[in-house]
């Protein structure tokens, strides 16, 4: 690879963790297809370690980035666990593009999270606790059992500082987070479903086209054009 061409790499980077930074999916999403066009360096013998190699790297300056501008650490590390993760379980080039850009779009949602610190404990911990995992149950009786609080307490203290009930606040999250999965994988619809929390795929595809005024396939769509 080229001086040039080593020199864009890195510009685009930059541009990926600023994008990240500022919570713009677009930007972000046109630096990592940009950066992914490059191709990697070629320092290393086999192509499909040295994607890990990268990707690995992307995701620590990523990380920093976030870390800088506030984003509670602990969110950041479960994240950085499940993608070191799903890095080294890549079983080809393909799927590290897949991995990248995912990851990225992931990143990309939790600069919101720096400004969780304004909430009250009890609410900054349901927040995390919903950004980590929404694949998990999360009902307001889940959450006032773990947090040992009555549940009407629970339900007004978040409603106040929150603006929505938490009920409406995790069905837009999960709604949300599969979208962006409908967008930059290929994973079967009934296993996005799963993964947004919400495992029965024909609810799933009816409060989906509720949200979005489209199905999860015509939504899908959308990237192909």
């Amino acid at each position: 690879m080229d001086e040039k061409t080593t020199r864009r790499r890195y510009e685009l980077m930059d541009r990926i963790c600023y994008s990240v930074c500022i919570g713009n999916e677009f930007q972000t999403v046109r630096a990592v297809r940009a950066w992914v066009k490059l191709g990697v360096q070629g320092e290393l013998p086999d192509e499909l370690t040295e994607w890990k190699f990268d990707l690995i790297r992307q995701k620590a300056l990523i990380i920093q980035s976030l870390r800088d501008i506030g984003v509670p650490e602990l969110s950041l590390e479960d994240v950085s666990v499940e993608y070191t993760a799903r890095i080294y379980q890549a079983a080809d080039v393909r799927e590290c593009r897949r991995i990248l850009e995912e990851m990225a779009v992931r990143f990309c949602h939790m600069n919101s999270l720096k400004e969780i610190q304004r909430y009250s404990l009890l609410v900054q911990t349901v927040l995390q606790t919903v950004d980590r995992d929404l694949s998990q149950p999360l009902t307001l009786q889940d959450f006032a059992k773990k947090l040992n609080v009555n549940s009407s307490y629970l339900s007004n203290l978040f409603s106040k500082e929150v603006g929505v009930t938490l009920t409406e606040y995790v069905t837009a999250q999960r709604i949300s987070y599969a979208a962006d999965l409908l967008l930059t994988t290929q994973e079967p619809i009934k296993t996005v479903a799963k993964k947004a929390g919400i495992p029965d795929v024909q609810y799933f595809s009816r409060l989906f086209k509720k949200r979005t005024g489209q199905t999860p396939s015509q939504y899908r769509m959308r990237s192909d054009k």
